[in-house]
């Protein structure tokens, strides 16, 4: 075969996500012309669906190195090098293209692809000048309006921000995300009334998820914030309840309904029940399937009614049914309603003695791969609920745990916790415990 037939061949290879044929063919192609740019490119692009970052650069610079006046060229490696989180050399090369000119279908993703990556790395007006040059380029896109969102956010620019989150309604009107980022604007600019009103708004307009009570739950923890009133816990363990009972949930959305139940019951200083959905966290399928009740029902025992009691509800019946129906009553008016050919009034919704079939009941399929995205936090509140109780040994396992974490600050936390709980429990290398979290601090 050919060069031309050779990098053809890849190509389509590659399109068809027959990624180890489309590098087969890109590898015979280099070995036939090794100075050909876009052999080294079909290579790269098989290399990229591979999941070979690192090769997939190294083949992109040889492209650019055979072409180097070809903007296209600096675009694929720029991205390549974006996936492999090298952002400063990605946005060089970025720039390159930009510079230099792409096909307008790599242009649109550069604009983009430059807007994320400024936004990483926190420069946020260069991110919105390319967002808004890629939002030129493709029209209004929902994506592109929630990074813009965001970054106004960021930038405490709370009426871009709101605008943008109203153009976000007119671009998907039945969906959630226009609210929740103008509720989100709005708790920011501490406007807590005007983030009531906003999620009341979502209620009429658009289905309701687990986003929408996770932020009614939201707004009842800032209302505390507020007034120091204990009673919007209360309210927020509630409408995680209701939540898990109108909503059919994820796994992780269940997870995270318990994680935040766990949150509030130790602000509460409940460690049993903070245990309890912790443990439910865990384990969120069998939780959830199982019927675990992140609030106890408050039953009250039912006061008898006195002759009075029932008087009064008669004749507040009897007031509704005039005032409804008139001084005739139910019967009377019934007997007004014309009867059919054979004389009967059947005006009644006829009843089947056949039992109704039930809805099933949403149960949660097992997830063989599951693990809680957030056992940091499982594993700090696991500390901070069993230090209420006093369970020191506890205490010491769950530090130890944490000690484990990629993030440095909680595994210094880890550190401390498990020194302060030696401590209380008199081990004896609870100093040494301590000089060592204390070195691990100072090498942070």
């Amino acid at each position: 075969m050919n060069i031309k037939d050779l990098i053809a061949d890849s190509h389509l290879a590659f399109l068809n996500q027959e990624n180890e044929k489309a590098l087969e063919l890109a590898r015979q192609a280099i070995k036939l012309e090794k100075e050909n740019p876009d052999a080294y490119k079909c290579a790269g692009n098989a290399y990229m669906s591979l999941g070979q970052h690192g090769e997939a650069i190294r083949n992109y610079k040889l492209a650019v190195r055979h072409d180097p006046d070809n903007g296209n060229r600096y675009y694929d490696l720029g991205f390549a090098l974006a996936a492999d989180e090298k952002l400063a050399d990605a946005l060089k090369n970025l720039a390159r293209a930009e510079e230099m000119g792409c096909i307008p279908e790599n242009l649109v993703q550069l604009y983009s692809l430059l807007g994320v990556i400024c936004f990483d790395i926190g420069r946020y007006d260069d991110a919105l000048i390319n967002l808004n040059k890629a939002e030129q380029l493709t029209g209004v896109n929902l994506d592109i309006l929630q990074r813009k969102a965001i970054i106004y956010g960021i930038q405490d620019d709370i009426r871009k921000g709101l605008m943008t989150a109203n153009q976000i309604k007119l671009v998907a009107p039945s969906e959630y995300i226009g609210y929740k980022i103008a509720f989100q604007l709005l708790v920011q600019s501490k406007r807590l009334d005007a983030a009531q009103k906003e999620l009341e708004r979502a209620e009429k307009y658009v289905q309701l998820g687990m986003d929408f009570y996770f932020d009614r739950m939201t707004l009842e923890l800032e209302r505390y914030q507020t007034d120091s009133d204990k009673t919007h816990f209360d309210k927020a363990l509630k409408i995680i309840q209701e939540a898990l009972r109108s909503v059919k949930p994820s796994v992780q959305e269940a997870a995270d309904s318990y994680i935040n139940a766990a949150e509030i019951y130790l602000q509460l200083e409940k460690p049993q029940k903070t245990i309890e959905c912790l443990h439910a966290a865990h384990a969120p399928v069998d939780a959830y399937n199982n019927g675990f009740q992140i609030q106890e029902s408050e039953l009250t025992e039912p006061q008898p009614l006195t002759d009075d009691d029932i008087e009064e509800m008669i004749e507040a019946d009897r007031e509704r049914i005039e005032a409804t129906y008139g001084e005739y009553g139910l019967e009377e008016l019934a007997e007004e309603i014309e009867p059919d050919e054979e004389g009967n009034r059947y005006y009644f919704t006829e009843i089947d003695d056949e039992p109704w079939e039930e809805a099933p009941v949403f149960k949660l399929e097992e997830a063989d791969t599951y693990e809680p995205e957030n056992m940091d936090q499982i594993n700090r509140l696991f500390i901070g609920a069993y230090t209420l109780t006093g369970e020191f040994e506890r205490v010491a396992e769950y530090s130890k745990v944490l000690q484990a974490s990629d993030n440095l600050q909680n595994s210094y936390i880890g550190r401390y916790t498990e020194a302060n709980a030696l401590k209380e429990l008199s081990a004896p290398d609870w100093r040494a415990k301590y000089a060592e979290a204390a070195r691990y601090f100072e090498a942070m």
